[in-house]
């Protein structure tokens, strides 16, 4: 877990911050983490004067009293490194700009965010906005998540975000006291298979073993940190239901996988499309892991969408 000794936490002040929290500690837990930084985002924290007249009680600063409940919620349900310094930031602004402008000020290695699915379409798409354009990994976890890392499943396909994606689980499963980690690979039967001459289960025959053969060459290029491995391939017209299915079979509490960052070419990809598909279909916690500092420079990320 040496990767994420800064976590950052966004608050809603809302009952969901209660998983984010519990998850912010067994994280410290498991990395040792060295700061935990708590934000929460206003778009602005202004009284206006008359009403400040009218209620002088709530005339002092409100970022204080957001503060202050803040320290509050998170004492409630914070259960995690005692050593870890935990650092309380109320921000004023919009709220993709200053979380993102967050972690890159700070070093953040790794952002918890909360997902409710129930939320309308444009603020369901800041979870995606924020894997994409953040400059560190994002940790995303819907309303309603249990805080447990019993199962973890990496979802792979032979990239080298597969390898980052495997280092991190394995470095998860460790940490937890896990003795293994599922890895799966969904695979598609090309469309214009019956050009081969082959059936489509002859086909997919080969494809399947095309995908062993890619994990084999794989493995022995990460540390797995003598984590057992129960690797699944399925074939899927759709790899993201696919790995959907999949993860609630097994009951998995935590999916990962590779993200990719914009790393300076303007043609690069930001995330595949498997990473987007899952969080916008999000039904338990997803890692997107990334290479740290793999994001927009600031001023795209604060203007783009």
């Amino acid at each position: 877990m040496y990767r994420y000794k800064k976590i950052m936490i966004c608050l809603n002040l809302d009952d969901h911050d209660e998983k984010l929290i519990q998850y912010a500690g067994i994280l410290s837990k498991m990395a040792k983490s060295d700061e935990l930084h708590f934000v929460y985002v206003s778009d602005t924290f202004d009284i206006p004067e008359e009403i400040k007249k009218i209620y002088p009680q709530i005339a002092s600063p409100v970022e204080t009293a957001v503060e202050d409940l803040m320290k509050q919620i998170v004492e409630q349900h914070f259960n995690g490194h005692e050593n870890t310094q935990k650092i309380y930031s109320p921000l004023e602004g919009p709220l993709l700009g200053q979380l993102i402008s967050y972690t890159k000020k700070y070093d953040i290695d790794l952002l918890i965010v909360g997902h409710h699915s129930t939320e309308m379409a444009a603020q369901k798409a800041i979870s995606e906005k924020l894997a994409r354009k953040a400059f560190c990994s994002v940790m995303i976890v819907p309303k309603g998540a249990k805080a447990l890392l019993e199962k973890i499943l990496v979802a792979v396909d032979f990239s080298d975000h597969a390898l980052n994606a495997l280092d991190v689980g394995s470095a998860f499963a460790k940490a937890a006291g896990l003795e293994e980690i599922y890895i799966l690979n969904n695979y598609k039967v090309p469309t214009e298979y019956h050009k081969t001459g082959k059936s489509h289960e002859e086909f997919a025959d080969i494809m399947l073993d095309n995908a062993k053969s890619k994990l084999r060459a794989l493995l022995p290029k990460v540390d797995l940190k003598s984590i057992a491995i129960k690797p699944f391939f399925k074939k899927s017209n759709d790899v993201v239901d696919g790995i959907l299915m999949f993860s609630k079979k097994m009951g998995a509490g935590l999916i990962v996988v590779g993200a990719r960052g914009r790393s300076g070419d303007i043609a690069a990809i930001l995330l595949g499309s498997v990473t987007e598909g899952l969080i916008r279909k999000l039904d338990r916690p997803i890692l997107a892991v990334k290479n740290k500092g793999e994001g927009l420079n600031i001023l795209d990320a604060i203007s783009s969408e």
